[in-house]
């Protein structure tokens, strides 16, 4: 193998999808390449130190690849794509590789640079068909770059006691419009009035009030269901909640791969989202409720507990993904080796 150099551009270091998936997809691409994460500030900066720290950056970026070869720049949400187009306008002997992970546009500035700024990169990658289809409307199965990792041992997730798992029902998105926080309170009331018994929830999240107050969730909820929550844990502090769920819930409508999606369903959860992205064709429809409308929606809770519990079921489901989905580390490889 030659020996490629990733530097792998982020806006910052959070708990989200993204940033977690590069730290452990970094483990799995040691084995057939430099990989090097780095972000561009910190949280809590303000819009000042960000832009002197965007500035120190792009001057290190450029030191760093001068005059070296198989240097290739994968740049992850819309600002390290702009310090990407910029390095690369400046340093002609870098690759720049724009990874894209929405299968939707939030906003103006995010249809802006992600789907138009971005085909100025020499490669682009999607981390799922659902995001290649959305931006391009078309699909290269050799630009599909996973979240999917070498270092999940499957042995380490199983299914047994799932009946008797300490949560009900669990989410682990930022607290954002886009990840459907907007619609929680009511998603919670419209499954309790629907569940056989008191349902208990738990809620893993970056903030306690950035667009939901979760405080003021907890206690106007207090009577029909019991919300906890928790804030900016650690991936593997995620893991073991998920094994403590019963059911996953995403209300996202801007998914894509869904780092989060592939981990509950590792986990032994049964399955609840919306229909967007890649999870209808990696899921299973054993193991999966899907959310057209939240006001028309069903909860099937015969059919949940029947196939949440099956281990035949689980296991299958696992072999399932593996089957249709390449790890990250080597269709990473495959896209820089390209060409060169």
């Amino acid at each position: 193998m030659k020996n490629y150099k990733i530097i792998h551009l982020i806006n910052a270091d959070t708990t989200g999808g993204v940033e977690v998936g590069a730290k452990l997809g970094r483990i799995d691409c040691l084995k057939y390449m430099d990989y090097e994460i780095k972000y561009i500030y910190k949280i809590g900066d303000s819009w000042f130190t960000k832009f002197i720290k965007l500035i120190k950056v792009i001057k290190i970026l450029l030191r760093e690849t001068k005059n070296k070869d198989n240097q290739n720049l994968l740049s992850s949400l819309w600002m390290s794509h702009i310090i990407s187009l910029i390095v690369k306008i400046f340093s002609k002997n870098i690759t720049w590789i724009s990874f894209i992970h929405n299968s939707n546009y939030s906003n103006k500035l995010n249809y802006l640079v992600c789907a138009k700024l971005t085909l100025l990169a020499d490669k682009q990658v999607f981390d799922c068909y659902s995001t290649s289809k959305a931006y391009n409307n078309k699909i290269n199965k050799n630009r599909i770059v996973n979240y999917l990792f070498e270092n999940y041992e499957l042995k380490k997730f199983d299914i047994k006691d799932w009946s008797t798992r300490e949560y009900d029902f669990i989410i682990v998105a930022r607290n954002t419009k886009q990840k459907g926080f907007l619609e929680l309170e009511n998603f919670c009331k419209h499954i309790a009035s629907q569940y056989p018994s008191r349902p208990k929830f738990i809620i893993i999240t970056n903030n306690l009030k950035e667009i939901v107050n979760l405080q003021s969730l907890k206690i106007r909820l207090q009577y029909t269901c019991e919300i906890n929550f928790k804030i900016n844990l650690p991936n593997n502090e995620v893991l073991k909640y998920l094994t403590k769920s019963k059911i996953y819930f995403c209300l996202s409508h801007f998914e894509g791969f869904g780092i989060t999606i592939l981990e509950s369903l590792l986990s032994g959860c049964f399955i609840i989202t919306t229909n967007v992205g890649e999870q209808k064709n990696y899921l299973l429809p054993e193991r999966r409720l899907v959310i057209e409308n939240l006001n028309d929606f069903k909860l099937d809770v015969e059919y949940i507990y029947k196939n949440g519990a099956s281990e035949e079921n689980f296991n299958r489901s696992k072999e399932f993904l593996f089957n249709k989905v390449q790890t990250y580390a080597k269709s990473l490889y495959k896209v820089i080796s390209e060409n060169n």
